[in-house]
């Protein structure tokens, strides 16, 4: 798989001292998920919105684990995409 190659920001990543899962927004506003093995191996992905995004993940793992919970759920406290994507409204 080639390396992906893009300018952007970080704006969630699964918690502890070493994240294995993190999501970028890119400056054309794409997002990007990267799953991370260990130090040489990881898998990334560009998606235009965040609800592609979130389902990747899960077609990854099965089910949303839990550090693609707090990945998710920190890039919707910085990416008002996420956060309607991830949040659910009720009035």
């Amino acid at each position: 798989m080639a390396n992906l190659d893009f300018t952007g920001e970080l704006i969630g990543q699964s918690s502890g001292p070493n994240p294995r899962i993190k999501i970028y927004r890119t400056k054309a506003l794409k997002f990007v998920g990267e799953v991370r093995a260990d130090q040489k191996m990881a898998q990334a992905q560009h998606f235009d919105n965040p609800v592609l995004l979130i389902n990747w993940f899960r077609s990854l793992f099965n089910v949303i684990t839990s550090e693609a919970q707090d990945a998710i759920e920190d890039a919707a406290k910085h990416d008002d995409a996420f956060k309607a994507a991830w949040n659910e409204h009720v009035d």
